[in-house]
């Protein structure tokens, strides 16, 4: 009798570190699914912002993307989130700029003098 309740102790205690680390994976997912679901219309604010901040002053294309790119990060931390490799919002605002070129479009920028 004392072996099957080594047994089931065992069984047990391994079930639960199971269940326990599953719940821990769940729940990282669900942040990142999260995040991934904010990060779309910030980029897609944010590159809009990014245009209107160029018809006042020059700013380079890359500028505007990194003037983009902060915001967008900003706006996560604030709502707090830590997205640890920015390559993902880049990314995010990449993909805004080319869905909203022809928006884009009607922002006239400001030439360098």
């Amino acid at each position: 009798m004392e072996t099957n309740e080594l047994i089931v102790t065992v069984l047990a205690t391994i079930l639960t570190t199971v269940i326990s680390y599953c719940g821990h994976l769940l729940a990282k997912n669900s942040q990142a699914l999260t995040i991934l679901r904010a990060i779309e219309p910030l980029a897609k604010d944010a590159v809009v912002a990014a245009q209107k901040l160029g018809v006042t002053e020059y700013l380079t294309g890359a500028a505007k993307k990194n003037h983009a790119v902060q915001a967008v990060a900003q706006a996560l931390l604030n709502a707090g989130f830590d997205v640890k490799d920015e390559q993902i919002i880049v990314n995010a605002v990449e993909k805004a700029y080319a869905e909203q070129k022809k928006l884009l479009d009607q922002y006239p920028q400001k030439e360098k003098e």
